[in-house]
């Protein structure tokens, strides 16, 4: 068992990568984004620069040009970000072809009282006709200020990190263990999709 992704990575987003046995930094996908009226450079945590996100940005890419075509059965993301609403929002999201169901993505909503919740969403779209939330974690608000949460994902269990402190952890049961792609999948970058949307906003 690996340790914790070390959480002092530089860069609302600043550091983002799927890590398995290797590292896709898939805001490299914002990085070759066209979308320049709504996507721009801020200040992000410890100084370092970061990828700010207007309403009505978009950045969409290829899939498999940051992402393998097979995600193994034990992974870890990792996300540095600044929500500046309590607006549900997905942090990315890998989507079928149809843009219906996300295949893999890690979702922020609404909790109880004052808190949000964070949640992996994983599922096959040959197998299931909408998006699956595998893990829900309840965390304090993380509006208006940097987190840093690493999300660990083993054969029988996901575990939350935030703030390199551990959170929870939950019993999982996925469906396959190695999720394969669709090879016309569409990664999203601070959104899902023009059919589930949930925009993440980073508006000042």
């Amino acid at each position: 068992m690996r340790k914790p992704v070390n959480c002092t990575h530089p860069a609302r987003f600043s550091s983002f990568c799927c890590c398995s046995e290797l590292d896709y930094d898939l805001l490299q996908a914002a990085v070759a984004s066209t979308d320049s009226n709504n996507l721009y450079i801020d200040d992000g945590l410890d100084g370092f620069p970061s990828f700010g996100f207007r309403p009505g940005s978009e950045v969409k890419q290829p899939y498999r040009l940051y992402l393998p075509e097979k995600l193994p059965a034990e992974f870890t993301l990792v996300a540095t970000f600044k929500p500046t609403s309590f607006r549900t929002s997905y942090l990315f999201a890998v989507l079928n072809p149809f843009e219906t169901v996300v295949q893999l993505g890690i979702r922020i909503s609404d909790g109880p009282g004052t808190n949000q919740n964070v949640s992996l969403v994983y599922a096959n779209s040959d197998l299931h006709s909408h998006s699956e939330e595998v893990a829900k974690f309840t965390v304090p608000k993380l509006t208006k200020k940097w987190s840093k949460i690493v999300i660990r994902v083993s054969t029988t269990d996901v575990t939350l990190y935030l703030n390199c402190h551990e959170m929870a952890k939950q019993r999982v049961t996925r469906i396959p263990l190695e999720l394969v792609f669709d090879t016309a999948s569409t990664l999203y970058i601070a959104q899902a999709g023009p059919h589930i949307q949930e925009k993440y906003d980073v508006s000042t």
